[in-house]
């Protein structure tokens, strides 16, 4: 017995070490892809990762840290609820203060491990040295220097203007620096005590007296924004031992990083009583689900690459992963509740995606609801770029006044977006009976009555497919065909561009344009060309060694952008190849088709880049119609305007698009036989397999979040039953060329689902004897428009359009 029980131990250490080294494979082959795909971080000093460490590459090198097993951790595709305890496995619903405060240090503790890194303790020894005493004005200044930690070894100075009168008075706090960043000459204008304190970005000449913190307090890993955050909370501290000072009317604010710090100390610290994180977008009041490459902003794996300093090393495994951070920024916005918050930001600001911000403040708003306090929490996204004026101040002090009782403004609620479900059932009155539609899986509709076999029976079965995404999509208001223009070259008394154009990086000028601003065009001429209801896109053309349009007929590529909220089509700089790396991976270069011949039309979807604003009450106005399908009506008219064109060679128009853009496509070429071909870069959605548990956002990416298909919402968890599906849609477009490229971590689409949602097109192509006319790509990568995968949908464009 003796003998079996120590063989049976042999066995199960024996299984426990293979599957320890198996789980530590897997770990390194995380890491490997990350190194593979990512960017290398760029080094930055002084304010440095760690004592030892640069780059975030020095830091995996010397600390041989591994990516979690991701495998082990849930894939949360949505916002994770603050109000839904997981640190046990089972959810479980916050109902009590008790649990709330339990789930309160658990997020906290997640926020230490995996984005910013271990804080030190309040230190118990601080002392206050004045260094400096003045009038000026009717105000006084006193300069401040913070001594604490051990042996008294880190300091921090702080700038107090303290205006005459009878105190106490609230206080504004912030580190953007005096006199570089003004921003306190209007808070003590109000009535505010304004305080900095040096922990900064170095860049304004100060230095930043928290970036000693790394050797002082060698035990912690803090990084660069928490290192400041903690900073402010030590200003905090001496702030509570001035008699002048009303401790309950604290107000903390900042811009870009200085809004991302603010937050984090309002997070940490009961004391703040206010914050306003304004413009810090990433890592701020955008939540790390929102940034991804498809939005065309600044992403994990950009963030870390230009600021590999700021957040701890371990953010950057979850480049392309965020569904498996345990947390997001809107819990770390949760924590700051009951005590107000304005989430403030501009929606189209280059780095920004307000529609992130909208989710956030969605996700936040049931915490303060908790608490009865829904009326502290605000949201503003102003017009505008990422800089602040004097407007913006007068509206973080208003917030500030309103919440700390001394002066009645009303909240601000301000959206850009707006768009739920339930708004549109309400709007629309729909009410759909699931039942009566039945269960399919991939592939049936070529099974119908008897197995589709021949391309006749194909070509009959077609209708009924068309009729049943048609439904999906709403019905389409008729529309007046206006005639299209025969030339675009030339073409005058169009009209100028729209005033969003400058912010969004686009050519300006008149209807002929051979240089936009701040960069060369590379070889092409640019062009407005009017299309659809009242719309205008962007003709670039290919020109000859002489400077003029390129001779004979041009084939021609309509780019069909991501879900670029605040850019639209024109991400980056797209008429140039010369950007960085992290720019290039925003958008195709238009410069390179250009070079191989082609005109690119490029144009905004609606509720993106110039038409941001347009989509806000788009379904009061059509209730019975979709958003998907007004870009699909918006799409063909661009084909019909570009067809009838004498330069553009009309058999030879091709569909480039990414993510919404790559979904646009497939869905436009299936409905428009005038498509030559499309390249449809992570478009193909599994939307029968994408079911409750995968992971992924599944259908209600269409219904709920982005209001694309607001029908698809009654299918929400009766998936099998959703009327037709991907696999449909790319059958439509046989035999013509399609290039699917659907890289194997794709986190918004599961690849063994998406390799099933490929079979029975493959068939299709087959029966019609057109196999090679469909090719699928699956790189091993992320979900992203990488500069390597753009030279090879350029190539495949070029060999299809010969």
């Amino acid at each position: 017995m003796v003998r079996l029980f120590r063989l049976a131990l042999c066995v199960s250490l024996a299984c426990s070490t293979l599957v320890a080294q198996h789980v530590t494979e897997k770990r390194r082959q995380s890491l490997d892809v990350l190194v593979k795909n990512l960017v290398p971080s760029r080094p930055v000093r002084p304010a440095r990762i760690s004592a030892f460490d640069a780059t975030w590459e020095d830091w995996v090198k010397r600390t041989g840290e591994l990516p979690p097993d991701f495998d082990s951790m849930p894939s949360i595709a949505e916002l994770p609820d603050p109000l839904v305890i997981r640190a046990n496995g089972k959810p479980i619903p916050v109902t009590n203060l008790e649990q709330w405060e339990r789930q309160r240090q658990w997020i906290r503790s997640q926020f230490e491990q995996w984005v910013f890194g271990k804080m030190p303790p309040a230190p118990q020894n601080l002392r206050a040295v004045v260094t400096e005493t003045r009038r000026q004005g009717a105000t006084t200044i006193r300069k401040v220097r913070l001594e604490f930690g051990p042996d008294h070894r880190a300091t921090l100075r702080l700038e107090l203007v303290i205006p005459d009168g009878k105190g106490p008075f609230p206080v504004f706090l912030t580190n953007h620096p005096f006199p570089q960043m003004p921003w306190i000459s209007t808070a003590v204008r109000r009535g505010y005590i304004a305080c900095s304190y040096v922990a900064q970005n170095p860049k304004y000449g100060n230095g930043d007296d928290s970036d000693a913190y790394i050797d002082v307090y060698p035990e912690y890993d803090f990084s660069c924004l928490a290192r400041w955050a903690w900073a402010g909370l030590r200003a905090v501290d001496y702030l509570y031992t001035l008699p002048e000072v009303d401790k309950t009317k604290i107000g903390m604010t900042g811009h870009s990083q200085q809004g991302k710090q603010a937050l984090l100390a309002a997070a940490f610290d009961e004391r703040i009583s206010a914050v306003v994180p304004s413009s810090g977008n990433t890592g701020e009041n955008l939540p790390w689900r929102h940034t991804t490459a498809i939005f065309a902003t600044e992403s994990i794996q950009d963030i870390t690459t230009n600021f590999p300093h700021w957040f701890h090393p371990r953010l950057r495994f979850f480049a392309g992963r965020e569904d498996k951070l345990p947390v997001d920024q809107n819990m770390l916005l949760a924590l700051v509740a009951p005590r107000p918050l304005m989430l403030y930001s501009a929606y189209s600001e280059s780095e920004g995606n307000p529609l992130g911000i909208e989710q956030a403040y969605r996700s936040v708003l049931p915490v303060y609801g908790f608490f009865g306090r829904e009326q502290d929490l605000w949201l503003h996204l102003r017009a505008g770029e990422h800089e602040t004026f004097a407007g913006d101040i007068e509206d973080i002090l208003d917030f500030f006044d309103a919440v700390f009782g001394r002066r009645r403004f009303p909240k601000r609620e301000t959206w850009i977006l707006g768009y739920s479900f339930d708004d549109w059932r309400r709007f629309s009155g729909e009410k759909v009976n699931v039942q009566t539609y039945r269960r399919q899986q991939v592939g049936d509709f070529l099974l119908g009555g008897k197995a589709i076999a021949s391309a006749r029976a194909w070509q009959q079965t077609k209708p009924a497919i068309r009729k049943r995404i048609s439904w999906a999509l709403g019905e389409e208001p008729p529309s007046f065909p206006i005639p299209p223009i025969s030339k675009a070259v030339g073409v005058r008394g169009l009209g100028g561009r729209h005033w969003l154009s400058p912010l969004l990086n686009r050519p300006l000028g008149g209807p002929e344009v051979t240089t936009p601003p701040r960069r060369p065009m590379e070889g092409m001429g640019v062009s407005i060309l009017p299309f659809g209801d009242d719309l205008r896109g962007d003709l670039f053309y290919p020109l000859g060694s002489n400077g003029k349009p390129k001779a004979g007929k041009w084939p021609v590529v309509i780019w069909l952008h991501p879900y670029s909220y605040h850019y639209g089509w024109s991400a980056g700089f797209p008429w140039t190849s010369k950007v960085s790396d992290y720019m290039a991976d925003l958008r195709p270069s238009f410069a390179s088709l250009a070079g191989k011949g082609f005109a690119v039309f490029a144009f905004d979807q609606l509720g993106f880049g110039t038409r941001i604003l347009d989509a806000r009450q788009f379904y009061q106005r059509y209730p019975h119609w979709s958003l998907m399908g007004k870009m699909m009506a918006d799409t063909r008219a661009a084909i019909d305007a570009l067809a009838a064109l004498e330069e553009i060679d009309s058999s030879r128009i091709y569909l480039l698009g990414y993510a919404l853009g790559g979904k646009l496509g497939l869905l436009t070429a299936a409905f428009d036989e005038r498509v030559t071909g499309v390249a449809s870069v992570c478009g193909l959605d599994p939307l029968r397999l994408d079911s409750a548990g995968k992971g992924t956002e599944g259908i209600g990416h269409y219904s709920h979040l982005h209001g694309l298909i607001p029908r698809l919402g009654f299918f929400v968890g009766q998936e099998a039953r959703v009327p037709f599906d991907y696999d449909e849609i790319v059958s439509l477009i046989a035999p013509r060329r399609v290039l699917l490229v659907t890289p194997t971590l794709d986190r918004y689409a599961r690849i063994a689902d998406v390799q099933r949602e490929i079979e029975a097109p493959r068939k299709v192509y087959a029966l019609l004897g057109r196999e090679n006319h469909l090719r699928v790509d699956s790189p091993v990568d992320f979900n992203r428009l990488s500069r390597g995968l753009q030279g090879n949908v350029f190539d495949w464009l070029e060999q299809t359009a010969r």
